[in-house]
């Protein structure tokens, strides 16, 4: 989907300037020619992966092209893209825009995958399934080809479309739940694969009065489950 003229790029060719990446992270993560790398072919990823944009946002419209190299086997592949997030340098916790294939050892969505799934990492760990799947399983690549994303954060709402199709039309019950946070990238634990992201731009979008942030004494951690980092 084409991004709003207002739209600003948040890669630049080959420098992750403006991004945060630890030093566990690092063999993870590769920029070239304004795409970026994350995952490897070569062996499977330990532990999730994370890439993190150094600035924090609260309402957005954020546009993007996202693709997977790897083959079909037992082992999970999948990524995604947490928004309104918060990161302790060990774990992060927010809503995660889902993106990856299915495979043949678990079924996801009668085949579509993990695509245009939303789901609360780190948090209460649900997972909000993709609407208009039959529509999405027509419309997406799963390996090998490039899909657009839009993802619209506003007020409580998180809509997000895959190929110009309706994948979720979100709005958090919880209104202590923080609405601001910071965006990352994600390749999931588990498989050989490499996950890629392009042409990423972001539309600031007006805040929304009153509204929870992260640290307010009075915000909904929603039952944060905290996983150790080896």
């Amino acid at each position: 989907m084409e991004p709003s003229a207002e739209a600003v790029s948040i890669t630049e060719e080959n420098s992750f300037n403006g991004w945060v990446l630890s030093d566990a992270d690092k063999p993870w993560w590769k920029i070239k020619d304004g795409i970026i790398t994350g995952g490897s072919l070569e062996k499977p990823v330990p532990l999730n992966t994370w890439l993190i944009l150094e600035e924090e946002y609260e309402n957005f419209e954020l546009t993007f092209q996202i693709k997977f190299t790897g083959s079909e086997d037992k082992e999970q592949k999948n990524s995604g893209v947490q928004v309104r997030s918060h990161y302790d340098g060990k774990h992060m916790i927010g809503y995660q825009v889902d993106a990856g294939p299915s495979h043949p050892q678990r079924v996801i969505n009668d085949g579509l995958g993990y695509w245009g799934d939303i789901f609360d990492e780190g948090r209460r760990r649900k997972l909000v399934t993709a609407i208009n799947q039959t529509e999405l399983k027509a419309s997406i690549k799963q390996w090998d080809d490039w899909n657009s994303y839009k993802i619209v954060c506003d007020g409580r709402t998180i809509k997000t479309w895959i190929n110009g199709i309706l994948a979720q039309d979100f709005t958090e019950p919880d209104p202590k739940v923080p609405a601001n946070g910071i965006i990352a990238l994600q390749a999931h634990k588990g498989g050989k694969f490499l996950v890629q992201f392009k042409n990423m731009k972001i539309k600031e979008l007006p805040a929304t009065e009153g509204s929870t942030k992260w640290g307010d004494p009075d915000m909904s951690n929603g039952g944060v489950k905290k996983k150790k980092r080896k």
